[in-house]
């Protein structure tokens, strides 16, 4: 009776998410690339594959409770209102009109512009592959990736400024795959190939599979936006080559597989793997929520880089900061993700968690229209490179967690966007 419940409880929770996303869908003019619809289309898909783990790959996996299926369902109708209220205040305010005439004059980019920033990528690929050697051999593991990926998560080993070749990396490729789209020619081709190898292996050296849902969020953003060939049927064909690679880079990582053995065993455990990376933090909150809290950290997870940023600019006084890295639990397979909830839960509330998705709702909605109705490098860069914290909120908080990312981000998309231009008025 029990189990039976429990059954009934999680198809009637599938279905609300369903309704949700068919409402957003209907209300938000029937657009797949409209924020709420993603939204809501991710927290479907992962509630889905949560129950279908339970029986299949995952037959361990332990329920959710009611309570915690409900901060779900709530998270998802408030990022939609969110974007729906911003929607419907746009419709009412007259089109936006630079672009209406020639809606790609400002997607144009410089070939010149674009060689010689993957030649700088390019050139920077063996100096980041060399100080993540030397990582490792401090590091004196056996496993390259094991020992690489050991130290720069849990020691205080650190690439240094050449981590900032991997946001500049992504602004390239998204420079690439928007010319691409304007313009099919062979160079341009050519430089998507080599722009998307190269993002790949500073992805790969990062030792966290978590940057390949950037290159996904690019390639899937653009698209949306600007491939006049897209199709909601390439778009699954793109997702299930990507899982694909996900579950090959697991393999190499160790993770889900291990090169020593079978083609079958790997299938099997790197299936796994993908099935605990996807579904697990979901549990992981379950148990986390369970016990109430006592006292909340009044902003020390979502509010860290700017704590941090005070204390170094001494405007307020030296204190502990709150590591972001969670512990593992088991659910009963091992996991120390605890999705986008966690950071806000713990610091000011459910009410706190849900309010700042409809922010977020709102904000990317903003940036959809802008960059639908614009077409702007500019809006569709940053459109799209939102769609990363959006796609993997299922997994963790890389909004405000990840705020150094994003300036970062920023100002490589502006200094790009700025170099782009000059090398345009130049006529080079």
């Amino acid at each position: 009776m029990t189990q039976s419940i429990t059954i009934l409880t999680d198809v009637a929770f599938i279905m609300l998410h369903f309704f949700v996303l068919l409402f957003s869908y209907q209300a938000l003019g029937k657009k797949v690339a409209q924020p709420a619809v993603l939204f809501s289309l991710v927290w479907f898909v992962i509630i889905l594959l949560h129950f279908i783990c339970k029986f299949t790959l995952l037959n361990q996996l332990e329920p959710l409770r009611p309570s915690t299926y409900i901060i779900f369902l709530t998270g998802t109708i408030f990022f939609s209102a969110g974007s729906f209220l911003v929607q419907q205040y746009l419709n009412s305010k007259p089109v936006l009109q630079q672009a209406s005439n020639h809606p790609t004059t400002g997607l144009q980019t410089s070939q010149l512009f674009r060689i010689a920033s993957v030649l700088i990528i390019l050139l920077g690929l063996p100096l980041y592959i060399r100080a993540a050697f030397q990582i490792f051999l401090a590091s004196q593991a056996e496993d390259f990736f094991m020992g690489l990926r050991y130290e720069l998560s849990y020691g205080d080993a650190d690439i240094g400024p050449l981590k900032y070749l991997m946001p500049l990396a992504y602004v390239v490729f998204a420079f690439n795959l928007l010319a691409y789209f304007n313009k099919r020619s062979w160079l341009n081709a050519g430089l998507l190939l080599l722009t998307f190898l190269l993002v790949a292996t500073y992805a790969v050296f990062s030792t966290g599979r978590t940057y390949f849902f950037m290159i996904l969020s690019v390639y899937l953003g653009i698209s949306f936006l600007t491939n006049p060939r897209f199709s909601i049927r390439r778009s699954v064909t793109s997702l299930v080559l990507f899982g694909l690679l996900f579950m090959l880079v697991g393999i190499i990582y160790g993770k889900g597989g291990n090169t020593d053995e079978t083609v079958k065993d790997n299938i099997r455990s790197a299936s796994e793997a993908l099935g605990v990376y996807l579904v697990s933090g979901l549990n992981a909150l379950d148990i986390e929520t369970a016990t109430p809290i006592r006292e909340y950290a009044g902003g020390d997870n979502t509010f860290r880089f700017f704590i941090k940023a005070a204390m170094q600019l001494k405007l307020m006084p030296q204190r502990p900061i709150v590591d972001l890295k969670h512990e593992f639990v088991f659910v009963p397979y091992a996991t120390n993700v605890y999705t986008y909830y966690s950071p806000y839960i713990a610091d000011f509330g459910k009410l706190f968690a849900w309010l700042m998705l409809a922010l977020y709702g709102a904000v990317h909605t903003w940036l959809y229209h802008i960059a639908a109705t614009v077409k702007s490098k500019r809006s569709v860069f940053y459109y799209t490179f939102l769609l990363f914290p959006l796609f993997l909120s299922f997994f963790s908080d890389l909004y405000l967690t990840l705020f150094s990312f994003w300036l970062q981000l920023v100002f490589f998309t502006e200094l790009l966007l700025y170099a782009n231009k000059y090398f345009i008025a130049k006529k080079w």
